[in-house]
């Protein structure tokens, strides 16, 4: 009797413990179906908008979500090799739409748009490498042999030489000997072994920018905003009316606001700091600090929202 009164509060031990398993398997199933139906809606929800609602603000908080959603993009060899410039005041984007911008169409958007995002992508990406290393040693995410290999694997692939020599020469070919010797040097390999494709840095970096800008308007899209993508412009002009370097390139611009005639829609529901830095943590690699990707209206110029993000956190520790 005692063997069999074991047994069957061994099977109702079991069973509890079963029934367990199940319940937190339904809770994590359901969790992630919600999580997929969201994203779904958002990928679906997102279109390129033909027209803004004009004199609509978007509020800081929400910029300032979306600005972090932007940053976790990934990046070849994590050097993240891009800006961006968030273009609020109305006197620039009117100068940009009328002095840059190619078609109505564009020139409506980037005026009436409650601001456009100016990507600016970096074509001398090796002058991040040792940032971006010492980055990488202070999160201990990744392997000694990794490590070992970052900046030389990062300065052959990216293929920046030829942009260097292009620039010294102040015109003429892209491809430089340098990057045609890798060339020769991976084809007449790769039916041996597999090799890295190489490419200019500029095919490098512009890929880069693109990757950021779906999570941006991803990020925006989530936020109840619309946007639209625009490469019909004069790269020159723009970046010279933003004072872009010549070190940087400008591909892609993105127009963001509320479309027209269609109801704003604001999240107040925002992360906590504490949850925005649990994220943080669970994040494999790191990033660069926010104030040092994007600027306000002008390259270098600091994002006042940054600003004031940075004065609260302070006065919250305080």
């Amino acid at each position: 009797m005692r063997g069999n009164w074991r047994l069957a509060g061994g099977s109702r031990f079991l069973g509890c413990s079963r029934r367990s398993s199940s319940s937190a398997k339904s809770s994590s199933t359901n969790e992630s179906d919600q999580r997929l139906r969201a994203f779904r809606g958002i990928v679906q929800e997102r279109h390129s908008a033909r027209r803004f609602e004009p004199n609509v603000a978007v509020p800081d908080h929400v910029w300032l979500d979306i600005l972090r959603m932007t940053s976790t993009s990934p990046s070849g060899f994590n050097l993240q090799p891009w800006n961006a410039i968030l273009l609020r005041d109305p006197e620039i984007r009117g100068r940009v739409a009328k002095h840059s911008m190619l078609g109505f169409g564009n020139q409506y958007r980037a005026v009436d748009a409650s601001a456009i995002l100016v990507f600016c992508s970096d074509l001398e990406p090796s002058k991040r490498v040792d940032r971006i290393y010492d980055l990488e040693r202070q999160a201990g995410m990744r392997e000694d042999g990794y490590m070992a290999v970052l900046r030389v694997a990062s300065s052959f692939l990216t293929g920046e030489s030829s942009t260097a020599s292009l620039h010294s020469s102040g015109g003429g070919s892209s491809t430089h000997l340098s990057t045609m010797l890798k060339k020769t040097f991976t084809d007449v390999l790769s039916p041996v072994q597999p090799m890295p494709t190489m490419e200019n840095v500029e095919s490098w970096s512009y890929k880069n920018v693109g990757i950021a800008a779906q999570m941006y308007t991803l990020a925006a899209t989530a936020h109840g905003l619309s946007t639209c993508m625009m490469e019909g412009y004069d790269a020159r002009r723009l970046k010279e009316i933003l004072r872009i370097p010549d070190r940087y390139g400008a591909p892609l611009v993105v127009a963001t606001g509320y479309e027209y005639d269609a109801p704003p829609v604001v999240h107040e529901l925002v992360e906590e700091q504490d949850e925005v830095e649990e994220i943080s943590k669970r994040r494999r690699t790191p990033r660069l600090d926010l104030s040092d990707v994007f600027f306000g209206d002008t390259f270098g110029e600091p994002l006042d929202i940054l600003l004031k993000d940075r004065d609260l956190v302070e006065d919250t520790a305080a």
